[in-house]
């Protein structure tokens, strides 16, 4: 690796994510502010199509060490043609904005595209992405996950990291065995108004009476929204309304967002629900470790999840189509899927990445390798220069703890609603959410008009 690891402490991180977003922040006209490989300061970006690098677009590095900063740096140490990379935004909803500007208008300011999974409809309908036609080893992904980067029959995006909803637990603590038993836990949950919101909201929604509604591309009718989902909703409720009560167990939860919900669970919170980074950023706290012990292990959620994760694309407006697709090739590939996974705790989208194959997939099949091993794997195809670390390195028998809580998680996992208004969805149904955790005024009827009409991109308020 290029220099030695870095350790990020959650509070330290959310100072200097907050730095980065506040830098890279897109300009619409086409001129950017970009992170160049292997420095520290930002510089703008021409405006104009003659560029000769790459540009790799996507949100703010939360892996641990910025193993996506270090793929690129592995990329252009290969002889390759030279990538850079844009962290536009440290929030989804301002990642999809400000990617969404830039391809609007036709710039031609980024090659690769680093989107949320639910992104693809809204960008393949409306003419941002190239079709990856020539994508290989397409069986290697994981089906649920490459199946997010397809509309109308077209892959227009693949897997970079795939992400579910695991349960996380402190010493001691038992499991709860099933929803209802996590909503009276007072586990640490996402409910701050943000993406995270809609993704806690769903998975309440599909453990409490409305599974398989408000997921893929078929659209709940009124009724099923307003005696299936709204009543889920209510029940939620129940747990979360009033603060500073034993009554409502999840009532902290509505202001947290990822690194709120760790900072509760460094604190003492016993229970929370995360994503698979968060493994390894725990690590990385003292107080999380007694020697080589963690003091917590995780699993898969007790039901069904929401199917998160990053996709990468190439942009319909990109100069480079070859060089972009090969570099999406590289980022998705299984030696770097390995490095974020064992490295920056980024679960990965390819089988083989954990060890398996489509014909042998299960959780106890399960066989990774250490960051060390990881980082030896990219360096003899011509990557990472392997300097020494000296971060706190995650052992195999940990990182297949967390590999199999992945795959078990995946195989119940579900996408958010397929739909080329996603955004108009997403932004509706948290407000709507909101509303019935304040008991502010909104019913079952107008709660089913309104979300089943931004399903349609048609705006309305609960």
């Amino acid at each position: 690796m290029t220099g030695r690891r870095r350790r990020f402490l959650p509070r330290e991180r959310t100072s200097w994510l907050g730095a980065a977003s506040g830098a890279a922040a897109v300009l619409v006209c086409g001129a950017a502010l970009v992170l160049w490989p292997g420095s520290s300061g930002y510089r703008a970006l021409a405006p104009d199509c003659a560029r000769s690098e790459l540009v790799v677009a996507g949100g703010t590095d939360v892996s641990l060490n910025n193993q996506r900063r270090q793929l690129i740096r592995d990329w252009n140490a290969g002889g390759n043609p030279h990538a850079t990379l844009v962290e536009v935004a440290e929030s989804t909803d301002s990642q999809h904005s400000q990617i969404k500007a830039m391809e609007e208008s036709g710039g031609c300011g980024y090659d690769v595209l680093v989107m949320d999974n639910t992104w693809t409809a809204e960008f393949a309908a409306g003419g941002y992405l190239r079709p990856l036609d020539g994508i290989g080893r397409r069986s290697d992904f994981f089906p649920v996950a490459l199946e997010t980067g397809q509309w109308h029959g077209k892959q227009y995006a693949v897997p970079f990291n795939v992400d579910v909803g695991l349960l996380y637990r402190r010493d001691g603590v038992q499991a709860p065995e099933n929803w209802s038993n996590l909503l009276d836990s007072g586990a640490a949950l996402q409910l701050g108004d943000y993406e995270g919101l809609t993704v806690n909201a769903l998975e309440a929604v599909w453990n409490d009476g409305g599974g398989r509604l408000l997921t893929g591309e078929e659209h709940p009718d009124q009724e099923k929204l307003r005696k299936k989902v709204f009543p889920a909703l209510e029940r939620m409720a129940s747990h979360v309304r009033e603060p500073r009560s034993a009554r409502w167990p999840l009532a902290a939860s509505r202001s947290y967002d990822e690194q709120k919900s760790m900072e509760a669970f460094l604190s003492g919170a016993p229970l929370m629900r995360n994503w698979p980074y968060a493994f390894s950023t725990l690590a990385t706290e003292p107080g999380m470790r007694a020697g080589k012990r963690l003091r917590y292990a995780v699993a898969a959620l007790p039901g069904t999840t929401v199917l998160g994760g990053q996709n990468l694309a190439v942009s319909k407006h990109s100069p480079h189509p070859d060089a972009a697709l090969k570099l999406v090739e590289y980022l998705s590939g299984t030696d770097s899927q390995r490095l974020l996974f064992a490295c920056g705790g980024f679960a990965p989208g390819r089988y083989s990445a954990l060890g398996l194959s489509p014909e042998h997939h299960a959780a106890a099949d399960v066989k990774v390798m250490t960051c060390s091993a990881a980082e030896q794997a990219l360096k003899s195809g011509g990557g990472s220069d392997g300097a020494e670390s000296e971060e706190v390195e995650l052992d195999e028998a940990q990182l297949t703890d967390l590999g199999k809580a992945v795959v078990q998680a995946l195989d119940r996992a579900q996408p958010r609603p397929v739909t080329p208004h996603y955004s108009t969805f997403t932004g509706t149904f948290r407000g709507c959410v909101q509303k019935i955790f304040d008991r502010s005024g909104t019913d079952a009827r107008t709660f089913a008009r309104v979300v089943g009409r931004s399903l349609d991109g048609r705006t309305a308020s609960c």
